[in-house]
């Protein structure tokens, strides 16, 4: 890895050393040294400034759109969460009451002595109000 970045260097500086050679032989001799493709590279250029000015631009808005995004699915899976334990509810409640011994339940009467007298007391309150 390191021999790879060393050599990356290597041919930078060395590229480099070429380029303000070719500009003092330029500035030397009065002569443009392939003008024609530098004139398109310079497009290309200006071309590739605006990709990437307009694309940084949209990327500082990224966050923003991101944090939106994932509010909005983090309502959506809310709203799925919910729903589904809606169903599990109902259908707890359908099969406790399957399982249930008291399916059919309907009030029977008391076999407690002590729950008997309070009903019979409270019954004799309620008759003479």
């Amino acid at each position: 890895m390191s021999i790879l970045v060393f050599s990356m260097f290597v041919l930078s500086v060395v590229g480099l050393a070429v380029l303000f050679t070719i500009k003092a032989v330029e500035l030397e001799r009065g002569v443009l040294f392939a003008a024609r493709p530098r004139r398109r590279a310079d497009v290309y250029a200006m071309a590739i400034k605006i990709l990437i000015q307009s694309f940084s631009e949209r990327l500082e808005n990224t966050p923003t759109h991101l944090l939106t995004f994932g509010r909005f699915l983090v309502h959506i899976a809310a709203l799925g969460f919910a729903r589904v334990a809606r169903a599990v509810e109902r259908s707890s409640y359908k099969i406790a009451d399957r399982v249930s011994h008291r399916h059919g339940f309907e009030r029977g009467e008391t076999r407690s002595s002590f729950l008997k007298s309070v009903s019979d007391h409270k019954s004799t309150l309620d008759t003479r109000v």
